[in-house]
């Protein structure tokens, strides 16, 4: 069994046919290569996409997208271990680990092991799968897609986002995220309710028939009037209706709330991923 670093474009040619056979669990690591494909996200060239390869044939891959730690494909716990074993010689070293249960486990307590260090548990979510929505009871207001005017609204939306869903990560700059969505026309939506703004939901280009929804923000001050419900389902039927095979979300297995919320309109659990911290000796 060998790790190979691959350019971006043989990592795509090659990769491409085992990533494709589970496009809701991989939906994130297909985004991330055809974002950087079709240049919607710049390479930064700290990336490092790696196949692993057993007598000729693809059975594994990750991708890593510093400061993210790596993502990991659905892998086997073999092929889990020489992954960790691989990125030992990571610079600098890595301070976390992603993708599907148990293979991330394994991945984080292998590298751990072998640096001398130690991996705790972080977030803990659930992948739903959805394709056909189940509209939720009659919310007040209605969906609406952002436009550029929305943008300063946006940014501030998502970096409070990314402070309640990741406590204590790395400071996220979501302008580009933004920029790019609102150039697609209809990826960036927002719930309005007596003329403004007060909740948010993002899709993502579909990658293999599958759409990604994410982004999925009330602000504290509106919470609880079901606007995240209406803008979910909203936008679940929209990128089903443009085309859309599946639609995917993550949650947050800490909060019941939405995971309550997003399986009563017709969201169903496919599988559980994980992040854990990996901290140096």
């Amino acid at each position: 069994m060998r790790c190979l670093d691959e350019d971006l474009a043989t990592f795509a040619a090659t990769t491409g046919t085992w990533l494709r056979r589970e496009p809701v669990l991989h939906n994130v690591l297909l985004t991330l290569v055809a974002d950087r494909l079709s240049g919607d996200v710049p390479l930064s060239g700290a990336e490092r996409f790696v196949r692993v390869v057993d007598g000729g044939a693809t059975v594994g891959a990750v991708v890593h997208t510093p400061p993210h730690g790596p993502l990991l494909g659905a892998v086997s716990t073999t092929v889990a271990q020489a992954l960790a074993d691989h990125f030992v010689r990571a610079t600098p070293p890595l301070v976390e680990v992603n993708g599907p249960v148990p293979a991330v486990a394994e991945f984080a307590q292998r590298y751990a092991d072998r640096v001398a260090g130690s991996a705790v548990p972080g977030t803990a979510q659930r992948i739903l799968s959805l394709d056909a929505v189940r509209p939720p009871v009659v919310v007040a207001g209605r969906a609406r897609p952002a436009t550029p005017a929305d943008r300063d609204l946006l940014i501030d939306w998502a970096a409070a986002y990314a402070r309640e869903t990741v406590p204590g990560g790395p400071p996220v700059d979501p302008r580009g995220q933004i920029d790019a969505r609102l150039w697609h026309g209809d990826l960036l939506w927002l719930w309005v309710e007596a003329g403004g703004p007060v909740a948010m939901a993002w899709l993502s280009r579909p990658v293999a028939g599958v759409v990604r929804v994410s982004g999925v923000y009330t602000p504290p001050r509106w919470r609880g009037r079901g606007f995240a419900s209406g803008c979910v389902a909203h936008v679940s039927r929209h990128a089903l209706e443009a085309g859309a095979t599946r639609c995917t979300l993550y949650t947050d297995l800490a909060n019941p709330t939405s995971n309550k919320i997003y399986q009563a309109l017709g969201y169903r659990p496919v599988s559980d991923a994980a992040q854990w911290r990996l901290i140096p000796a």
